[in-house]
């Protein structure tokens, strides 16, 4: 099955129920499914061929699985990204991708539609919302509504390349097939036992990560479920739709439960969450006194689940009924297997820290990084640099990274994203990061940045922070800036993590 089988099942069996609501603004399967051939017949009448890439720069509506969906009927492969990304960080994908058409928010384009015109593999630029003043194509203007998708030579087998993971200035992306997408979506709505009957909160989670795409997006057009959107970060808000949209489930990062828990004590429960039967947290590790306060506070059980953007979705979850152990995240789903090998390939013992590896619908390869892809796929297993441990009853527990980098509010960063940046300012001579505790402890670990300066230069820790908030996503910044005459090198150069912290 692909995704245009996918979605047309999905429309025949739910017809016009809501499968995405925004505020007032309701889209039931059948919209989708009619709304996205429209527009995938609007994108071939652009000259949007088979396997051309479409870079999506959107915010969380009821128009992202629009054109997710329309971008596959239309044989193209969607790339969808993170609207906070600066120019610097769009360039590095799109030199990499070379999309032949860009579909993004007005605001995005207002301040950087300049820099888009410069890249000459984009044909089209499509603006959502007002567009007046702008050189771009009206989204508007290519919504509507058809009975069938446009007839194409051939469908991708991709269904979208996610670059949410990997050094952003030196691209990754996780090639993600059609099948292997629905796949872990049937998989994941039985790890939740999601039905036609659940509504869940998608709040403060982007749909173009993996959670947002495949454990939201897809296994709730999967079951049939509805999907509730509540932009902004109002915790009240949140609570409150809970509560008005009688939600079955909600989804969220560790920062997401830290920022509800300080919220909760602060102003207590004023909502009634009792038609909840799930709650879920992923895309780091969660303190367990977060965990505990969640659940006094809420009443609720939080159920772990893990998993990775080159892993498809997410690949172990707990039971429903929150009877795993707290710092645990689960066993796998149906559709995936895990194990915990030593260095030598052999499985770990109980108890024993080793690297965790994945088989089943996993990425098919990093896009045109062959080398990568082989050390990281080796005979059909997913070798994730996490370390883990699997105890006596089979569940798996997350111990730490391998690779340079930290999880924060769900989203990677890659110490060499800061590093490779500040050394192209005039002043500086050499520069690292590393992570260190969250001083609010709302985020588990933030990014020092470590700088060395050239001779007779001078900078503040403020002027640091500026350059790289004009470069970078906001989340990657550092919190706090050290400058130091040496930065510490292990005896074949690599940096001391250890000596930088002391």
């Amino acid at each position: 099955m692909n995704l245009v089988d996918f979605i047309a099942e999905a429309a025949r069996r739910h017809g016009q129920r809501t499968a995405f609501k925004l505020g007032d603004r309701q889209l039931s399967f059948e919209n989708l499914d009619k709304l996205s051939n429209g527009l995938a017949r609007n994108l071939v009448n652009l000259g949007i061929k088979p396997g051309d890439r479409v870079a999506l720069l959107l915010e969380n509506s009821p128009d992202f699985p629009i054109c997710y969906f329309g971008i596959a009927k239309a044989g193209a492969i969607a790339i969808p990204l993170d609207t906070k990304y600066k120019i610097l960080e769009i360039k590095a994908v799109f030199d990499h991708c070379r999309p032949a058409a860009l579909i993004a928010e007005t605001a995005i384009l207002k301040t950087l539609g300049g820099e888009f015109a410069r890249f000459d593999c984009l044909k089209s630029i499509i603006g959502m919302g007002c567009t007046e003043g702008l050189v771009c194509i009206p989204y508007s203007s290519l919504s509507e509504s058809s009975d069938a998708p446009p007839e194409v030579a051939m469908y991708s087998e991709l269904a979208h390349i996610a670059y949410t993971s990997g050094p952003t200035l030196r691209p990754h992306g996780a090639e993600i097939t059609q099948e292997h997408l629905i796949e872990a979506a049937a998989g994941s709505a039985a790890g939740f036992a999601q039905t036609e009957a659940d509504t869940v909160i998608l709040f403060a989670l982007p749909l173009h990560h993996t959670i947002g795409i495949a454990v939201i997006m897809m296994t709730s057009l999967w079951a049939g479920s509805r999907v509730v959107i509540v932009n902004g970060v109002s915790m009240d808000a949140a609570l409150c739709a809970i509560e008005k949209e009688r939600a079955t489930m909600f989804h969220g990062v560790p920062f997401i439960h830290a920022m509800m828990v300080n919220h909760l004590k602060t102003n207590g429960l004023k909502f009634n969450l009792s038609t909840l039967r799930f709650c879920g947290s992923a895309g780091a590790p969660i303190p367990v006194n977060v965990i505990t306060d969640f659940e006094e506070l809420t009443g609720k059980n939080l159920v772990q689940y893990y998993g990775l953007t080159e892993s498809t979705s997410h690949v172990t979850c707990q039971e429903v009924t929150g009877s795993g152990r707290s710092g645990g995240v689960g066993r796998a789903i149906p559709g995936f297997s895990i194990r915990v090998v030593r260095d030598d390939g052999s499985d770990a013992g109980i108890g024993e820290p080793g690297e965790v590896i994945i088989k089943g619908p996993i990425m098919k390869a990093y896009h045109q990084l062959p080398e990568l892809t082989g050390g990281y796929i080796r005979s059909g297993w997913l070798y994730t640099d996490d370390i883990g441990v699997i105890d006596r009853n089979g569940e798996l527990f997350i111990k730490g990274i391998k690779k340079p980098m930290l999880i924060t509010k769900g989203q990677n960063i890659y110490f060499s994203d800061i590093s490779d940046l500040l050394v192209t300012h005039p002043s500086i001579a050499e520069a690292a990061a590393v992570g260190i505790p969250d001083p609010d402890g709302m985020r588990g670990e933030v990014v020092l940045a470590v700088v060395k300066l050239k001779d007779g230069a001078d900078m503040t820790e403020q002027e640091v922070k500026k350059y790289c908030l004009e470069k970078l996503a906001n989340y990657k910044c550092p919190k706090k800036v050290l400058f130091v005459a040496e930065i510490p090198r292990k005896p074949g150069g690599d940096l001391d993590a250890f000596g930088l912290l002391d």
